[in-house]
């Protein structure tokens, strides 16, 4: 039995053009950074002149372009109780 599991990608070509799959919310943005939601995690984008070109939410797609720097993305941990008795 095959399990479907989302996998989200990011993928940035010569830190100019910015693509991220299983986007489920772009929660603020401005031309110097991009705020989203990727599967339940936070992922923070900075740089410079930083423009969405496409955000698709019914497929989690979302193409950016800019000259972009840095990269952070902070995933959140399941509680305790559940990591133990799985």
């Amino acid at each position: 039995m095959q399990e479907n599991i989302n996998v989200e990608k990011v993928l940035i070509e010569g830190r100019k053009k910015l693509s991220v799959s299983n986007v489920e919310s772009v929660d603020g943005f401005t031309s110097q950074w991009l705020k989203l939601t990727v599967s339940g995690s936070t992922l923070l984008v900075t740089g410079e002149n930083i423009k969405i070109t496409a955000f698709n939410k019914a497929n989690g797609n979302l193409t950016a372009d800019g000259n972009f720097l840095e990269v952070k993305y902070n995933h959140k941990k399941q509680p305790l109780l559940k990591r133990l008795f799985k």
